[in-house]
């Protein structure tokens, strides 16, 4: 193996059978954490399910934020690792970007029918991998999100038999997410928003249609995502989000005073920015007028919107940004909401949820891909005064409410497993090498 430099870390490797181990390089636009935010979540998820069959090298591209810090537990399950700069984004995006006139610059970002995101994914990331690499061989590349495809674009065009496997997780299905999303700014008379929208997710479609034919291992966390993802000619397995690691659920403290209210998300993820607006300005005001007793609501995820932030300002609301555990907001929480309206996959904030044994209010689309039933596991609302009625009738019923949790635990349990889900991981890539 070559010199390490930079920030580079490297494991040791003294056990010779590990030699039989074939090589695997990770590709991720975020470090991997066992907890927190949900995409580093799932990526932490598969970087397990891969260390128990290969030798990992794991490269971070920050795409999107500034990376967090390296955990031991992610340590532990590489060989190499490198948390590149923020690759810069392509030139024809740039120029994009810099058109001052709306109507104009949607215009030509139609013409260039990539995502925002992939803009910088190509040829600055791929210098600086392809760098990083230059020597080593692996057996399988894995690629986690679609908007990440473009790095490993020279690899992909070449024939099977002269490139490593690809396998690439999608979670969602991003084109239906930005659709959605699309179709909410619509209802808003946010027309220039809904037009960029459809932008992306027209672009996301494109991009879908050219890249996801080259792998071959195509992953989606829900059936659904699955189903949309397979109209571009190719089989899409399915792997849901699992459980997260934890010691325990830890259910509300009862006492009589103030109720909590949570809910957890990235607020830079566009669906959960806008979930919590209108949970705010839609649902808050029914519920409380429904509601009187003291109570507060709990706005936990990093990067949260000015728009969100000027909608908090009132004291019976917190907006807490980043925060390095959820685990003790749901120990004080009475009830976790979800009321995302767009974006699609499996809401690793509901198993998280669930897991802690707080009860849920979700959307449909909140719940979607999941096993989750209506009044088994939670209650699920998509009007404002329905959520609004569903938050107030759990709050006031604790018997009901712990129910639901105790049922919505066993569910989790029993359908997602992270063993159970990293051993069929492995099954599935098995598969790749024998066909």
């Amino acid at each position: 193996m070559r010199p390490i430099h930079g920030n580079t870390l490297s494991r040791r490797d003294d056990d010779a059978s590990m030699t039989t181990r074939r090589r695997l390089l990770f590709l991720s636009p975020i470090i991997p954490a066992q907890r927190g935010n949900g995409l580093a979540m799932r990526t932490c998820f598969f970087l397990e399910a891969y260390a128990r069959h290969f030798d990992v090298d794991l490269a971070v591209f920050p795409i999107i934020a500034a990376p967090e810090k390296v955990t031991d537990f992610v340590r532990a399950r590489v060989t190499r690792l490198e948390v590149f700069s923020r690759p810069q984004a392509d030139a024809h995006f740039s120029l994009i970007a810099a058109i001052i006139d709306q109507e104009t610059r949607l215009s030509a970002f139609l013409q260039y029918e990539r995502p925002s995101l992939a803009s910088r994914a190509g040829h600055s990331a791929w210098q600086m991998l392809k760098e990083w690499v230059r020597t080593e061989r692996y057996d399988l590349v894995h690629v986690e999100r679609l908007y990440l495809a473009p790095v490993v674009e020279r690899w992909a065009s070449l024939p099977p038999t002269s490139r490593p496997r690809l396998a690439i997780d999608c979670d969602d299905d991003d084109a239906t997410a930005y659709r959605r999303l699309a179709a909410i700014e619509r209802s808003q008379n946010r027309a220039e928003a809904a037009a960029w929208a459809e932008a992306e997710a027209s672009a996301f479609g494109i991009m879908a249609r050219r890249m996801l034919g080259r792998f071959d291992m195509v992953f989606a966390a829900s059936s659904t995502a699955a189903a949309s993802l397979s109209v571009h000619g190719t089989a899409v397995a399915v792997v849901p989000n699992v459980a997260p690691a934890g010691d325990g659920p830890r259910r509300p403290i009862k006492r009589a005073g103030r109720k909590t209210i949570l809910f957890v998300g990235t607020m830079g993820y566009p669906p959960n920015d806008d979930a919590a607006r209108w949970f705010l300005t839609r649902v808050w005001p029914r519920f409380r007028r429904l509601f009187r007793m003291p109570v507060r609501l709990i706005i936990v995820g990093g990067d949260p919107s000015p728009r969100l932030i000027r909608l908090a300002q009132r004291p019976d609301v917190v907006v807490t940004g980043t925060v390095v555990e959820t685990a003790p907001f749901y120990r004080i929480a009475d009830l976790a909401v979800i009321p995302v309206r767009a974006g699609s996959g499996t809401r690793i904030k509901l198993l998280e949820a669930a897991a802690h044994g707080v009860p849920v209010v979700s959307t449909t689309v909140g719940a979607e891909g999941t096993t989750f039933r209506h009044g088994r596991e939670l209650l699920l609302a998509d009007s404002e005064e329905r959520f609004a009625r569903a938050c107030a009738d759990l709050l006031r019923d604790r018997s009901r409410a712990l129910g639901l949790a105790r049922q919505a635990r066993a569910r989790t349990a029993l359908d997602y497993d992270a063993g159970c889900w990293s051993r069929r991981v492995g099954d599935l890539v098995a598969q790749v090498f024998v066909n």
